[in-house]
């Protein structure tokens, strides 16, 4: 996927030298002459990285580029100075600038700092998602999952995860990429909603018979990596023989593709749902994802790891959470699961000032029936009542609200990348 640039100058000309500059170098570029038309473009658009002059007649670099990391703190950004500004070049790195480059420009020397922003934020990504996204905790229920995985891993094999809502069967897809000896293949995802969607829209796939086969076209995009098949259920009877020829057909060689599947279904509907020769495949040696309600040490663990990660990421320093808070996690029905624990620590961290999580924000973080399971249901059943639209809908909203606006928090607190984010906030018409 080409990487996006936006670059902001006053001066026409130099945005159009570093323009076909960078186009030729496979870059998707656009422009800005002034801040405040920046910012509107950084709003509708997930760039990549943003060139931007220290200095701006409508602002500041440094006012922009605070800006820019509370908005969207994934976003590299690199400052161009005249000689004189290194000083504030500097500043701006301590700031959050991945690097600065003096005028006048050398091509190869802007293609190369670029170069370094991206592999250093690679670097940085791999280690964030990796630590965040995957955790053991204590228990040998865990233990023995974690042993399947790097089985699956070492040995390059096909499987079907089936796990409730936020057990974690994203993070579990990755860290078999992680671990997994095609590394350098991609990761492509199949969300099975995209197939149902195209078929409302009539859309008719080039390369297939069947309406709206995103099937092969994703299988090949993966050639050498991973495939991840999230709702495998939803696949109609035609993907289904599709989805076997793939994983029974295919040679062992440096092209082929580990396909993942999950879904939340349980294996008396997948009986029902899948073609007998599939579900014999794939449904025996299935691995179900743990749930946390009720198991003490796990939750424990996860409050520990998500409380260090809300710290890290909202600037905060709460080093202790009262026991009332503790006991009322332990009672709780969590159909969310470890999601939503995690939004619930994000949540707690952004009520809490100082460094106790005090049992006072209880009411304001969940509500006043929210710790009963009878009341729990009722807002369950008004969640799956609602339309996938509206609900998605009022999901961003939420997460973008407990992340301050920030982009890139906000896409972590749904388990979404943020390039998915801002398309879903375009096609929802959410006020950013």
């Amino acid at each position: 996927m080409n990487r996006s640039v936006l670059i902001i100058d006053d001066n026409l000309t130099v945005c159009l030298m570093l323009k076909s500059w960078l186009v030729k170098q496979g870059y998707m570029v656009e422009t800005a002459s002034s801040t405040s038309e920046a910012k509107k473009m950084v709003k509708e658009n997930p760039f990549d990285l943003i060139l931007t002059d220290v200095r701006m007649p409508d602002s500041d670099g440094l006012t922009f580029l605070s800006w820019v990391k509370k908005f969207d703190s994934d976003i590299i950004v690199i400052m161009i100075t005249a000689y004189a500004d290194v000083e504030s070049a500097v500043l701006s790195m301590k700031s959050g600038a991945a690097d600065y480059i003096p005028k006048p420009i050398e091509p190869e020397y802007l293609f190369k700092k670029i170069e370094e922003a991206f592999q250093m934020q690679e670097l940085k990504q791999r280690k964030r998602r990796f630590a965040n996204d995957f955790i053991v905790p204590p228990g040998e229920e865990y233990q023995v999952l974690l042993s399947q995985l790097d089985q699956i891993a070492e040995y390059n094999k096909h499987q079907l995860f089936i796990g409730a809502r936020g057990t974690g069967k994203v993070s579990t897809v990755r860290y078999i990429y992680e671990k997994g000896i095609y590394l350098s293949g991609p990761l492509v995802l199949l969300d099975t909603d995209q197939l149902s969607d195209c078929k409302s829209s009539g859309w008719q796939h080039p390369n297939t018979e069947e309406s709206c086969s995103l099937l092969m076209e994703k299988f090949n995009a993966a050639r050498g990596g991973l495939l991840h098949i999230r709702k495998v259920d939803q696949l109609d009877t035609n993907l289904q023989n599709e989805l076997l020829n793939l994983l029974t057909r295919q040679s062992k060689d440096e092209f082929f593709t580990q396909i993942i599947m999950t879904t939340e279904k349980n294996k008396e509907i997948l009986e029902k749902t899948f073609i007998p020769k599939l579900y014999n495949l794939l449904v025996e040696e299935s691995i179900t994802l743990p749930t946390i309600r009720g198991k003490k040490e796990v939750i424990d663990a996860f409050v520990i790891h998500f409380l260090h990660f809300a710290n890290h990421n909202l600037d905060k320093q709460i080093q202790s959470i009262d026991r009332a808070i503790y006991q009322q996690m332990y009672e709780y029905a969590w159909p969310g699961n470890i999601q939503e624990l995690k939004n619930s620590i994000l949540q707690a961290a952004l009520l809490t000032e100082g460094k106790h999580m005090p049992a006072t924000i209880t009411p304001r973080l969940f509500g006043k029936n929210m710790w009963k399971q009878g009341g729990q249901a009722n807002v369950s059943n008004v969640i799956h009542n609602l339309r996938k639209e509206n609900y998605e809908k009022e999901k961003i909203i939420e997460a973008l609200r407990l992340a301050k606006g920030n982009k890139t928090m906000a896409a972590s607190i749904l388990n979404i990348d943020r390039k998915t984010l801002y398309n879903k906030i375009k096609l929802y018409n959410v006020n950013t």
